[in-house]
Order: structure tokens, then C-alpha cells, then sequence
């Protein structure tokens, strides 16, 4: 069964980045994968309609992100629950696609069957409304601890300065820790969680990405219940925001947060917040919120070493029961070099596909899935030379455009994507990013900070990018 909800978990992400959430939550959410073999794959849906429409539209898109996920094509069957509720098993019904999505960035289910221990005040990202704790006991969210987070060089200051405030809250206050995507920050964040509660379970928590807060601001300025609103952040003792640079260039959600922060803070009450840049290089916040930011600690987390990266690699297959020896983990350490979440994506795939049809792990294998969701463990020049020329496809120029002085609005804006997809498929840091289209790297910055905007204000611009990410890999 874990197996099946981490397949699920996979396909479901690579769905979602497709649609908007609207369209997501509506056909998606409920979809859960109930049964797979090297032929078939079932699954169900809670409802008569929701099967009509997910085999008549979306089963192409759907045996698409499960033949990506775990490497070969099945015939695809969807069911439905409807008025069946007595066939499925206790743990089936413990389970579904919106329990996977309601966390973090990695999406883990938040309830089990069994009995378990509820530990109040966790936000559960649902708009409006307070929800029960993904951090109970049984939870797999209650996994992630600090002592199953791996320290090395590159992670070892964020690790202790979280340690710090959870032993001891505001120590550190506001604790700020910056870094690539997938690189633990979350897995921290969750550790943090745990540990206060295991300590003291009555404080109230709440963990939010900045996404949700600012969703949740409009749902609450929407129908008038804004009080409400301010009252659950405001009454935390423990506040916890995940990529917090998207409320960059938000002026509601910022005015609001800065309020909620300083009431926070004047209260003595913990703050952490996570970045994918430091607080000087978030464009455009607001000088005010800057300068909070910087008043604790800021804690960076860097891209695992090797010696790192093999050390996650064998922690994670003895965890999943993969049997790879040291000179297979020595060669996917030295060609998985971007994050940890790239490390995970590529040892479930192989997992599964060993799983599924008896596979033996060859560096074969290891090659057919990385090349397949790891496009950064190409040689770098390679990746940016892909990337450059996608982006002058997909704006009708050449490269030597996007590399000249020259700054229609055409050439800019590919040249703002190039930037962005270089930032986020590589492991470039800004200056050898500007170096590659002639520029410092504060004009790399305002390419950044443009491309979130837009892709937060512009229609069907976050899926141009998705879909030029999915070209490059």
C-alpha cells in the first residue's frame, strides 16, 4: 500500500502542475490508485460523475504522469466508490488523493486507520477553516524528525539553529532559513513541529506555505470575516510560513503579514520562515518586512556534497528495502548532485520499477530514470545550452538575441525565463547565471523577481513555464 500512495503521490504532482487548482480539486483530488500490476492499473473515485469525466478527458493525461512515474505504459481503469462504500478495505478508506495533497511540498498523507493520538492547533492549509493534525502520532508527517535528517557541511547551521528553537522558542526569533528548492528545508520545518510537541503539545502551532496565507487573506477579505482570519495567525505561539518570497510584490497579503509579524514578535512568540533567497535579494518586498526578516537569525542550506548525497542515498534505500550496492550508490551520488528531492524522486521510480517487474537495480536502470526526471544531472553546459535554445523556440529568437545587448520586450522576456529556468534546473549560483547572457547579477535578480510576478499575475504563464521545464527534461 505505501508503495501505491507514493506512485500516486508522483503522478498526482506531475497532474497538477497542469491544471489550475480549481480544476485540480474538482476532478483530481479524490483520485486514488487501488491497484497496479505490469499490465493495469485501477483507480477510484468517490463519485459516478467525477469517473465520467476523468475516463472521458483526463485518462490520456493520467496514463501519462503513471507511465513517467514508474518507466512503462499500462491500461489505465478508473472506478467508481459511489454507493460502494463497503468494498473497500479499512486502510483504502483511510486514504485518497486529498489526504496526499493537504501537507508539504513533498504531499504525504496525513491520516492512517488506526486510533491515534490527535495533537491540536496544527493549520492544515484548508481555506478558511481549522482542520486536524497531519503531525498526529501514526502520521507519516510525524516522521520527519531530526534525527532522521541528514547533516553534512552543507546543512549542518540550519539544522542546529532549528534544534536550537525547538528546544528553546524564540531563541532565534525570526529564525530565517534560505535555500534551493529540495533541499530539507521543509523536512526542518516538520522537525521543528514534532519536537515542540513532543514537549508541549498544548502550544498552538501553525504552519502554512505563503501561497495558502495569501489565499487564505482573500478567502477571508471575500466574505467579509477578515477578523477571523487575523485571529488564528495571530493567536500562534509557534508561526511557521514556507516560501515566504512569494509574497513578494503582494501589497495586501504583505500589509497583512507585517501586522501578523510584528504582533507576533511583540508577543514573544516564535517565527520561522523559509526562502529559496535571503531576505536582501526577495524583489519587490517591502523594506519593512526586509528588515524584520534580518532582526534573528538567518540560516542558509546549501547543496548536499557528495559525501552527503551518498549518505541519503543509503539511508533512503535501507528505509525502502532496495538492495544497491556501494558502487551503485557511489555512481548515482556523482550524477544526483542538484537536491535531495531529486534523489527521493529517482529512488522511488526505481523502487517501483523493481517492485513491479523483478528489475534488478543495474546502472542501466539507474541511467533510464534519471534521464528521465533528473535532467540536472546532465553536465551543465549541456542543460543551459537546452535551456536557451527551448526558450528561443518557444519566443521566436535566436540565442545570440537573449545573449545580446538588444531589449524588446521579446527578448527581454525570454531572456527573464532563461534566467529563471537556469536558476531552478541548475545548480548555478547568480553570477555564473549572468555570465551565461552577459549580465551582473542584480540584473539577474529583477529577471527573477519578474518571472514570479508574472507567474502569479499572468494567465497561463506558470504553465508555460511548466511545459518549457517538461520540454528541457
Amino acid at each position: 500500500m505505501n508503495e501505491l500512495k507514493e506512485i500516486l503521490q508522483a503522478v498526482l504532482d506531475i497532474i497538477r502542475k497542469k491544471y489550475y487548482d480549481s480544476i485540480f480539486d474538482l476532478w483530481f483530488k479524490d483520485l486514488y490508485l487501488s491497484d497496479l500490476t505490469d499490465k493495469l492499473a485501477v483507480f477510484r473515485i468517490n463519485s459516478d460523475l467525477k469517473k465520467k469525466i476523468l475516463s472521458q478527458r483526463y485518462i490520456n493525461d493520467i496514463s501519462s504522469a503513471l507511465t513517467e512515474v514508474i518507466g512503462f505504459e499500462v491500461r489505465v481503469v478508473i472506478e467508481s466508490d459511489e454507493n460502494k462504500s463497503g468494498d473497500r478495505s479499512p486502510d483504502e478508506k483511510s486514504f485518497s488523493g486529498a489526504d496526499l495533497l493537504k501537507s508539504d511540498p513533498e504531499k504525504e498523507d496525513s491520516e492512517k486507520n488506526e486510533e491515534k493520538e490527535e495533537l491540536p492547533f496544527i493549520e492544515n492549509v484548508s481555506v478558511g477553516e481549522e482542520t486536524s493534525s497531519p503531525f498526529s502520532k501514526n502520521s507519516t508527517l510525524s516522521q520527519y524528525t531530526f534525527d532522521n535528517f541528514i547533516v553534512g557541511e552543507s546543512n549542518k547551521f540550519a539544522h542546529a539553529a532549528c534544534r536550537a528553537v525547538a528546544n528553546e522558542p524564540t531563541t532565534y526569533n525570526p529564525l530565517f532559513i534560505y535555500g534551493a528548492s529540495g533541499l530539507g528545508k521543509t523536512h526542518l520545518l516538520y522537525a521543528v513541529i514534532n519536537e515542540i510537541l513532543s514537549k508541549n503539545p498544548s502550544l498552538k502551532i501553525v504552519y502554512i506555505k505563503s501561497e495558502d496565507f495569501t489565499n487564505q487573506l482573500i478567502a477571508a477579505i471575500s466574505t467579509v470575516n477578515t477578523q477571523k482570519f487575523r485571529d488564528k495567525f495571530r493567536s500562534a505561539d509557534i508561526l511557521l510560513i514556507d516560501d515566504i518570497q512569494f509574497i513578494a510584490g503582494k501589497e495586501s497579503t504583505q500589509e497583512e503579514f507585517f501586522h501578523t509579524f510584528t504582533a507576533l514578535y511583540e508577543d514573544e512568540k516564535q517565527i520561522i520562515l523559509t526562502s529559496d533567497r535571503p531576505p536582501k535579494e526577495i524583489k519587490p518586498l517591502e523594506d519593512r518586512l526586509r528588515t524584520r526578516f534580518e532582526w534573528g537569525l538567518i540560516a542558509d542550506v546549501q547543496p548536499p556534497s557528495f559525501e552527503l548525497r551518498k549518505a541519503i542515498i543509503k539511508n533512503k534505500t535501507q528505509n525502502m528495502g532496495l538492495n544497491i550496492s556501494d558502487e551503485l550508490t557511489d555512481y548515482m551520488a556523482e550524477r544526483l548532485h542538484n537536491n535531495i528531492r531529486q534523489i527521493e524522486g529517482v529512488l522511488k521510480k526505481i523502487s517501483a520499477i523493481s517492485s513491479l517487474t523483478g528489475e534488478s537495480v543495474s546502472k542501466e536502470t539507474i541511467d533510464r530514470v534519471i534521464s528521465v526526471i533528473a535532467p540536472g544531472s546532465v553536465p551543465r553546459s549541456v542543460l543551459v545550452d537546452r535551456i536557451m535554445n527551448t526558450v528561443a523556440k518557444q519566443f521566436s529568437v535566436t540565442v545570440e538575441d537573449i545573449k545580446s545587448k538588444k531589449k524588446t520586450d521579446t527578448i527581454a522576456a525570454a531572456r527573464h525565463v532563461c534566467v529563471y529556468l537556469m536558476r531552478n534546473l541548475t545548480d548555478m549560483n547568480l553570477k555564473e547565471i549572468g555570465g551565461e547572457i552577459n549580465r551582473d547579477h542584480t540584473t539577474v535578480m529583477s529577471s527573477l523577481s519578474k518571472v514570479e510576478s508574472n507567474i502569479n499575475t499572468v494567465s497561463n504563464y506558470e504553465k508555460m513555464i511548466e511545459d518549457l521545464k517538461k520540454k528541457i527534461k
